[in-house]
């Protein structure tokens, strides 16, 4: 590992695990493992290991004469042999004296079950889980907030594309009305208001390809319910030519293409009429416009 604050505990958690380390090798050891999530996993790794090592196997008693030398080596004594016949600095002629030898009893160590080892792998189980569980659910939580935001993101879209669309909309009906206006074929008829509108007027434009244009100002907002109709004003009945909603300052454009049954120029009229128009003008005439002579 890079980190030169790592070196120093390189190898040692395997030692650790089997309870090899030092007083102070173990708590300096300890106290890296706080910090350490690399060196806490591998310590749990080995506890499963370390304790089938421990407990896998039964105890067993060490002869008479091992136990005597390891004793002598922790004691730093010698232990006298007690055999009989055997020599000894005191009595070079080998008397057959009974010597015996009084030797610090060996205990057997006591099998130790689950320490504090064990204890710490299992907080740091425990830890882990729990940072494991608030993660998933810190995790859950964003992606809420993503999914949020995302639905937020996919509504101003579709109503940015609505909006785009509108305009596109918009923007090919004045197109086509401009052409209209402009053409080299244009020709019109002017609508002038009636006793009940008396400051409305409107004109009809149209070409030879019999593509017309409305425009009509100064019309008196209506009640609800109500709507205006535009008519063909024929020799045998009225036909019902456009439907017209005008905006709060009394405007509308309307384009329309023309019946093959009509001929214009024609008598034009415009009626106030119930909400989705009729088969013929049943309501007050608010615009008329005659061709002339």
């Amino acid at each position: 590992m890079s980190d030169l604050r790592h070196a120093p505990f390189d190898e040692l958690a395997a030692l650790y695990a089997v309870g090899a380390l030092s007083e102070d090798d173990r708590t300096a050891f300890e106290t890296h493992l706080e910090v350490c999530l690399e060196c806490v996993r591998e310590v749990t790794s080995l506890l499963p290991v370390t304790h089938a090592l421990v407990h896998g196997t039964p105890p067993l008693d060490a002869p008479a004469p091992l136990r005597a030398r390891v004793l002598g080596q922790v004691t730093g004594t010698t232990p006298r042999d007690t055999r009989q016949g055997a020599s000894s600095p005191l009595d070079p002629l080998g008397s057959t004296r009974d010597a015996p030898e009084t030797l610090t009893p060996f205990v057997t160590p006591r099998r130790r079950g689950p320490g504090a080892l064990f204890w710490l792998a299992a907080t740091l189980l425990i830890a882990a889980a729990s940072a494991g569980g608030w993660r998933v659910a810190e995790l859950d939580r964003q992606v809420q907030d993503l999914r949020a935001a995302l639905n937020a993101a996919t509504s101003l879209t579709e109503r940015a594309e609505a909006q785009m669309e509108a305009a596109r909309t918009a923007t090919a009906e004045r197109e086509a009305v401009l052409a209209i206006v402009t053409g080299p074929d244009v020709q019109y008829l002017d609508l002038a208001g009636q006793p009940l509108a008396p400051r409305a007027s409107a004109r009809a434009l149209w070409n030879t390809a019999a593509d017309m244009v409305f425009i009509a100002t100064g019309l008196p907002a209506l009640p609800a319910g109500d709507v205006y109709q535009l008519w063909f004003v024929l020799p045998d009945a009225p036909l019902s030519a456009a439907l017209l909603e005008p905006d709060q300052d009394g405007e509308a454009t309307v384009m329309l293409v023309v019946p093959d049954t009509v001929t214009l120029p024609a008598v034009m009229a415009m009626t106030v009429e119930p909400a989705g128009g009729v088969p013929a003008p049943t309501g007050d005439l608010y615009l008329l416009g005659q061709p002339t002579e």
